[in-house]
């Protein structure tokens, strides 16, 4: 019975609340009209009141208490510009049955956004990566890999490669090229025509293991201490018994998996990348619901980023591999997208650590949480 009424109270809860977003009667629709009447406006809408299981059941206007803000799954308010407002506004109108918002630049989606606002976003998301690669660091690289030398020097020069600086991001790059460069500057560059980087004949699972796996792996120990396994790995919080190419785990105490990888190629089919991302997303959604699960029986807040329901998928960088020595200069560009994805993963862990220094919440926003998370 117990079951049961969970069941009910669920199906309730989503039906009250997809009502609410999609019949556009809510508190919050009249405020986001007057939002995109006043462009300059950019503010935060607050929650008059906690809503309640009984609340969800009872009563049809709690719905509109909570569309007034986005919030996350644990209630939080959850900060927002008016540029990721008016994104969400455009899925919900163009993918009203979806629940991820694809904002990679080679998506559907992305192509059919206006222009001034792709164009916005681009920019927001380069302030944001851009800043996570400190000047020093660009600096080192593209003093580095500015040398004009032979395959048996580049080894000489990675041998002796050192960190006098007291900075931990440079420190951890030259480990991640000692550990990495010679497998492209000595061993792949230096055979010629046999170069794999260079036929598109090379096997996928060859391609990842010898050249992308283990840059991935020295970047994640060594930037955000995260584990990295790979090479077809199972998973218990994967779906439908998919195999990830690779899977990275914290190393605390909860040992939570937060990285999902899927890797093609030199040259790969679109069609491939497309099934890569999707199946990305599709075990990254699921990861994630374990994970905040796990966080609320633990009786830990965690802020998560959910726009109405919805998830980003975001591209942070996008790099070449270089394939032969003239290409060295492109290595600069390569392992700092490598260090990008490592530091955002490091703030994921970060938040972590965050969230046991907070207040914990009531019992009924954990029942709360838990009927939305419910699957």
């Amino acid at each position: 019975m117990i079951k049961k009424r969970k069941r009910e109270t669920h199906a309730s809860f989503h039906k009250l609340l997809d009502d609410g977003i999609d019949g556009g009667k809510s508190v919050h629709d009249q405020k986001r009209k007057r939002t995109n009447e006043n462009p300059t406006s950019n503010t935060n809408y607050k929650e008059n009141e906690d809503i309640g299981i009984e609340d969800v059941d009872n009563n049809e206007n709690e719905v509109g208490k909570f569309n007034e803000e986005i919030v996350d799954v644990l209630e939080n308010t959850v900060e927002y510009s008016e540029l990721a407002e008016k994104i969400c506004s455009i899925y919900a109108e163009q993918c009203s049955d979806g629940d991820l918002i694809d904002l990679r630049p080679c998506s559907s989606f992305f192509k059919m956004l206006p222009r001034s606002i792709a164009k916005s976003y681009l920019s927001e998301m380069d302030t944001i990566t851009e800043s996570l690669i400190p000047d020093d660091v660009h600096q080192f690289l593209v003093k580095f890999f500015s040398q004009n030398i032979s395959d048996n020097d580049w080894q000489t020069k990675v041998d002796d490669l050192r960190s006098s600086e007291q900075n931990y991001l440079i420190t951890a790059l030259v480990r991640i090229l000692r550990r990495t460069l010679p497998q492209f500057s000595v061993k792949a560059f230096s055979l010629g025509a046999q170069n794999p980087l260079q036929s598109i004949a090379t096997i996928e699972q060859a391609h990842l293991n010898a050249f992308v796996h283990p840059c991935l792996d020295s970047a994640l120990w060594n930037v955000a201490k995260i584990h990295y396994e790979y090479g077809e790995i199972p998973s218990k919080n994967h779906i439908n018994k998919d195999r990830a190419d690779g899977v990275g785990f914290m190393t605390n105490a909860d040992k939570f998996q937060i990285v999902y990888v899927e890797g093609s190629k030199p040259v790969a089919k679109q069609d491939k990348e497309i099934a890569d991302a999707e199946k990305i997303a599709r075990n990254l959604k699921n990861i994630f619901s374990k994970i905040v699960k796990e966080v609320i029986k633990n009786q830990l807040i965690f802020t998560v980023n959910i726009n109405l329901g919805n998830f980003r998928l975001n591209e942070v960088d996008n790099a070449n591999l270089p394939r032969d020595f003239s290409e060295m200069q492109d290595f600069v560009y390569f392992y700092e997208c490598i260090l990008k994805w490592a530091l955002l993963v490091q703030n994921v862990i970060k938040s972590f650590g965050d969230a046991r220094s907070e207040k914990r919440p009531s019992r009924l926003s954990y029942a709360n949480s838990l009927l939305q998370l419910d699957e």
